[in-house]
């Protein structure tokens, strides 16, 4: 009895337990979290200009001077040409702006090291492919293309935005807020500049000739080229030029154009050369020649730094009695290989030069039984044409000519026969502008050894 008694009671609590084990579990009371929002991350990243003016990104934009647009190392991230459909926020040493991702690079095209499930899975996020392959040799210290790294960069940065909205000068660390991927997170305590408005290089490339001048383009009559190396682009005036590559060597440079000016009026021209933006590298040697009054000008232009301006070649005088056609030819020989040599549009325009030259006497030693008088001066326009030098004896002797229009900038006086004297010059411009005398001598004897 006393057993049967312990047995069912052993049972009521095995059953009791099993009831409690099983039963349903009501959850807790909760309260719903405030949804706040997730900001978009920010990486410390290594950062290089872009520069490149005149070259296409990876979405088609023509690369303006001073543009704005950075550059990151996968397709995954490109903007369509004109839009900001991915963007950054950079910022730097107190200023932050936000700028639109219009190409691909630097180094490589599948890095996408912001993404937490990026390519390259057995680095850190945030910390660039070609960061860890320069530093700590990851793939052999190499991109994916097998290139040695030798910068660890992680974003390109146009030039516009490195130099004018960050203020950089040279590569340095800057921070880059990805802001697809979350809310922005705004400048903090830097200074906001820039837009987050961008112009397409469409509505840039609207080139005009300078107003008033005479301007012959590449797709008129009196251009002419020669060669069978042409290749076009579809920007510069008239919305198009040509160009040929460059060469230094003289036994392959087989293409070549001249543009020849309408008739000039007598008078003195400033000429220019418009340079487009769009294309391959350009040369920073192109040879341009100016032909005029009888005389040919070789003059060395370097196009990418001039690439969306009307470069001057210089101010020449035209439409005098020489039998020169006022022209200017250009070639592929330059001073580098393999770059564009820009073939557009050329302009005359015609300047009123009213201010006389500016002259002294450089210098006079003894020589032998004489003196060595030395001359020169500047103009700041049609330049010197010849000069004029007066000498007189000291102490009471008056003003004398001694050279008369002459263009050498040196000359022996002499034999001084133990007498000193002083010495004046002046000078007249191309354009006939003549410099008064000065009424006390320039220079003079008494002070020689």
């Amino acid at each position: 009895m006393t057993e049967r008694i312990v047995r069912r009671s052993l049972m009521i609590v095995v059953l009791v337990l099993l009831v409690t084990t099983f039963a349903p579990v009501q959850a807790a009371p909760t309260t719903s979290p405030s949804q706040q929002p997730t900001l978009a991350p920010t990486y410390r990243i290594f950062a290089t200009r872009q520069g490149l003016v005149g070259r296409r990104t990876a979405n088609g934009h023509i690369i303006q001077p001073r543009d704005r647009f950075v550059a990151l190392p996968c397709w995954c991230a490109l903007s369509p040409k004109g839009t900001d459909k991915f963007k950054v926020r950079l910022t730097y040493n107190g200023r932050s702006v936000v700028v639109p991702v219009w190409d691909v690079g630097p180094w490589n095209t599948r890095d996408d090291y912001w993404n937490p499930n990026r390519r390259y899975s057995d680095l850190p996020v945030g910390m660039p492919m070609a960061e860890a392959a320069y530093y700590h040799g990851y793939n052999g210290g190499r991109d994916e293309w097998g290139r040695r790294i030798t910068l660890p960069n992680g974003i390109d940065i146009a030039d516009g935005t490195f130099w004018d909205d960050l203020g950089m000068t040279n590569s340095d660390y800057v921070y880059v807020t990805f802001l697809w991927l979350g809310e922005d997170p705004g400048p903090g305590e830097a200074v906001e500049v820039g837009s987050d408005q961008f112009v397409d290089d469409t509505q840039q490339l609207n080139v005009t000739a300078p107003e008033g001048a005479i301007t012959v383009d590449n797709t008129d009559p009196t251009f002419n080229p020669v060669g069978k190396d042409w290749y076009k682009e579809p920007c510069g005036l008239n919305g198009q030029h040509q160009w040929t590559y460059s060469t230094t060597d003289p036994t392959m440079a087989t293409t070549a154009a001249s543009w020849t000016a309408p008739e000039l009026s007598p008078g003195f021209y400033e000429v220019k050369a418009y340079i487009p933006t769009c294309g391959n590298p350009a040369t920073t040697s192109a040879r341009y020649r100016i032909s005029h009054e009888g005389s040919t000008t070789e003059i060395t232009l370097d196009q990418r730094a001039a690439a969306g301006q009307w470069a001057s070649l210089g101010i020449y005088y035209f439409g005098g009695n020489s039998d020169t056609v006022p022209s200017v030819s250009l070639s592929d020989l330059t001073g580098d290989r393999g770059m564009a040599v820009r073939f557009d549009a050329i302009s005359w325009e015609l300047r009123s030069d009213t201010t006389p030259p500016d002259t002294q006497i450089v210098s006079i030693t003894r020589v032998d039984n004489g003196f060595q008088i030395q001359w020169g001066g500047v103009d700041d326009m049609t330049g010197i044409a010849s000069y004029d030098v007066q000498v007189r004896l000291l102490p009471n002797g008056g003003w004398t000519d001694w050279k008369q229009r002459t263009t050498e900038l040196s000359a022996w006086f002499g034999p001084h026969e133990g007498k000193q004297f002083a010495f004046r010059v002046r000078a007249r411009d191309w354009a006939g502008n003549v410099e008064a005398w000065d009424e006390a001598a320039t220079i003079d004897t008494t002070t020689l050894p």
